[in-house]
């Protein structure tokens, strides 16, 4: 197959699209179980509908005008993108086709009373798609009278071959689409980038009693108007039956995880028990806000454990303090997916984090204490107490002095939060809770100082700090005075 890119030189950031039109007029019937007759723009996946996620990736790409196109039960259609609206601060203007019923193309037909002479982008409202085919799709905008299809030619990660749309293309152009096609390279992935011309295919399609978007493709296919964009690699899910809306939540779940920034324990244990959990409590609606909390109190819950006497006591602590370290990995996951997550609940839960890791070195070391009386316990209390903290503090430290994060390499993954944890609740189920935890804290320090070494050769030692750049500025000010 030919490339389906228009000529190199052709391509550029095109930031004049404003709108946006969805249709979401359709029945879903494919989907109805899931959402329990709910109509399927509203059917919730993972905290989010399958309207906001769109919107939502639309959004981001500063496009904030939505046309809905509504059909089936509109008026609940109408009131969930409203309050989509008006969360997260984006524009919305419905419209209802008559004739939604005859097809698709019959529902984007009803947006040509709304839409202006601009250029704008068309997509379902179940059609998913990762920003990146956004970014693709916008490099490419149509020509005067023409229209832009993106295709996908990886036919491997199709998940219902007779179902897709298929797109023959040759010399970067559509020739054919229909899902009947035997001869064809690519599929339609439901995002179009539009002119008023396809208005005109869509009308002739319709005098021909032909009321489908890939009619109205064909129309204008036959005068070589449509250019086919090859975003072939970027994720995309038509979630149209209960097979593909599971695959569409395992793609978001894994999509919340970054492997290369997590600890160890973090990415082998912790992850794949949060996200089970993840995926419940967005479902619930949960605030990301109330599990930080909810952490927090069961790492307290297992101090309190901790400085108790007796193995089921320690046996208890080892668990619950487990517990709240999976607990605490949820309340990010949340928060990106439901796309909440904000720079207050970080701070949030990096402060409960703490104050979680004193009450339990406190609570530790009390317990040590009470058997082993003398300064011994209490000076290992602090190590590791400084230790942890230090850990936390050196990586944050190196971000803010040389303006870009320390990379995720063994040293920054050993020293997190979450194998202390780990080793903590071993020692506690163990009953050498005192030991595990000194061992963690010359570890932590251990770690900083090989950060700090490895940092003094990575940093430029010629660049002054940032408040030694703000006061030679001071300096130099006529008239200036340095505090």
């Amino acid at each position: 197959m030919s490339s389906t890119h228009p000529i190199a030189e052709t391509a550029k950031d095109d930031s004049s699209v404003r709108t946006v039109v969805m249709l979401a007029a359709g029945t879903g019937s494919r989907v109805a179980s899931i959402g329990n007759g709910q109509p399927k723009p509203t059917i919730p996946l993972l905290g989010l509908s399958l309207a906001e996620r769109i919107i939502l990736t639309y959004q981001a790409s500063g496009i904030h005008h939505f046309v809905v196109v509504l059909g089936y039960r509109a008026d609940e259609v109408r009131e969930h993108v409203l309050d989509i609206a008006a969360r997260r601060g984006c524009e919305v203007e419905c419209i209802v086709a008559k004739d939604w019923r005859l097809g698709n193309g019959a529902s984007a037909l009803a947006a040509a009373s709304v839409v202006s002479e601009e250029s704008f982008l068309l997509t379902m409202s179940d059609h998913l798609i990762d920003p990146p085919l956004l970014e693709q799709v916008l490099r490419f905008p149509p020509a005067e009278e023409e229209i832009c299809l993106a295709v996908d030619s990886n036919k491997e990660n199709l998940l219902d071959l007779e179902d897709v749309t298929k797109v023959h293309v040759v010399n970067g152009r559509v020739v054919q689409i229909g899902k009947e096609l035997s001869d064809w390279e690519t599929a339609d992935t439901g995002v179009f980038y539009c002119t008023q011309a396809l208005f005109e295919g869509l009308r002739r399609a319709s005098a021909k009693g032909h009321h489908g978007l890939s009619d109205a493709i064909r129309e204008l296919a036959a005068e070589r108007r449509v250019r086919a964009v090859d975003v072939t690699g970027a994720k995309w899910i038509d979630v149209d039956n209960a097979f593909a809306f599971h695959h569409a939540k395992r793609w978001i779940l894994s999509s919340v995880v970054k492997n290369t920034d997590d600890g160890y324990v973090s990415q082998h244990l912790n992850r794949p028990l949060s996200l089970r959990l993840s995926s419940l409590l967005a479902d619930a609606r949960v605030s990301p806000d109330r599990i930080t909390v909810a952490a927090f109190a069961l790492a307290l819950g297992g101090a309190a454990l901790l400085a108790l006497p007796g193995y089921l006591a320690g046996l208890a602590a080892g668990l619950v303090v487990q517990l709240s370290s999976v607990v605490d990995g949820s309340d990010g996951e949340v928060a990106r997916l439901r796309q909440i997550a904000s720079s207050r609940g970080g701070w949030l839960d990096t402060m409960l984090d703490r104050y979680a890791d004193l009450a339990v070195v406190l609570a530790i070391t009390f317990s040590y204490s009470s058997s082993h009386p003398g300064p011994l316990a209490w000076m290992g209390g602090f190590l590791s107490l400084s230790g942890y903290f230090m850990a936390s503090y050196v990586t944050k430290e190196y971000a803010l002095r040389h303006g870009k994060p320390y990379p995720p390499d063994f040293l920054n993954r050993i020293k997190r939060r979450d194998l202390r944890l780990l080793g903590i609740s071993v020692g506690a189920v163990l009953g050498v809770a005192f030991h595990a935890m000194v061992a963690l804290g010359v570890l932590s320090h251990l770690c900083v100082a090989g950060i700090l070494a490895r940092g003094w050769r990575r940093g430029d030692r010629f660049q002054p700090a940032a408040s030694s750049r703000r006061a030679v500025a001071l300096e130099k000010a006529p008239g200036s005075t340095v505090v």
